[in-house]
């Protein structure tokens, strides 16, 4: 397909479609907030910025999940969020609108509770998913986080444990890296896009594994976080 001209980043896949995309004349002009050789990061709403990117190889994200207000996870606070008043977080809104501004045939994984499971294949058509399991969940979450996949590898295993927290936490809703670089290498997917970016896992992963990444965040305290883990040399992937 067309790589991310506009930022860069190239594939050799051929050209995917772009059934229900809006026209790139919609779209806001954003400038990247942090670009190295391998990873490009856009603090913005992404519906401003996918209709602007040419199709990548996959894209892999974790969005909102619509819960309200969650628990400390890994024994700590994260951030600034008061856990304590058991505030919502104000970005969480479940919504899959943005699924309508990128090619309607596009490899997708899309993180979701397992509350949400039935509507999240529904909306992508599909039945198959990958699936986190905590070591260490809270008390009052799920064991279980699903990952909805269209397109994407469904070779065995389907599941990853791993320590929620293992690697800081610095987001409400950070996945493990180790995870994440798991999912990804199981992809043959050369560039990655991630519209709902959080603290950067995805493109920490990705960039860890050799991979170009684009991600998108609204919160500029969490894409100031993301900046700097990606300025870090990458970790041994044993």
């Amino acid at each position: 397909m067309g790589g991310l001209h506009r930022i860069g980043i190239t594939s050799n896949t051929p050209n995917r479609g772009t059934t229900n995309r809006r026209e790139a004349s919609d779209a806001v002009s954003v400038a990247p907030y942090y670009q190295d050789s391998h990873v490009t990061i856009y603090n913005a709403d992404c519906r401003d910025v996918l209709p602007t990117l040419e199709p990548v190889d996959l894209v892999l994200t974790d969005p909102p999940y619509g819960l309200g207000a969650l628990p400390p996870r890994g024994g700590g606070r994260v951030g600034t969020f008061d856990y304590g008043t058991r505030a919502v977080i104000r970005w969480d809104t479940f919504t899959m609108g943005w699924l309508d501004d990128l090619p309607s045939d596009i490899p997708v994984g899309v993180f979701c509770s397992i509350r949400r499971l039935p509507e999240v294949m529904t909306t992508l058509g599909t039945t198959s998913a990958l699936f986190y399991v905590k070591s260490n969940p809270s008390p009052l979450g799920s064991s279980i986080e699903a990952c909805v996949t269209r397109g994407m590898a469904t070779r065995s295993p389907q599941h990853f444990e791993s320590y929620n927290a293992a690697n800081g936490q610095e987001h409400p809703t950070q996945k493990p890296l180790d995870l994440m670089r798991w999912i990804i290498g199981r992809e043959q997917a050369a560039a990655i896009l991630d519209p709902f970016m959080g603290s950067g896992t995805t493109l920490r992963a990705a960039k860890d594994l050799g991979r170009k990444a684009i991600g998108i965040e609204i919160e500029e305290r969490y894409c100031e976080i993301a900046a700097k883990r990606m300025s870090q040399l990458a970790m041994e992937l044993g």
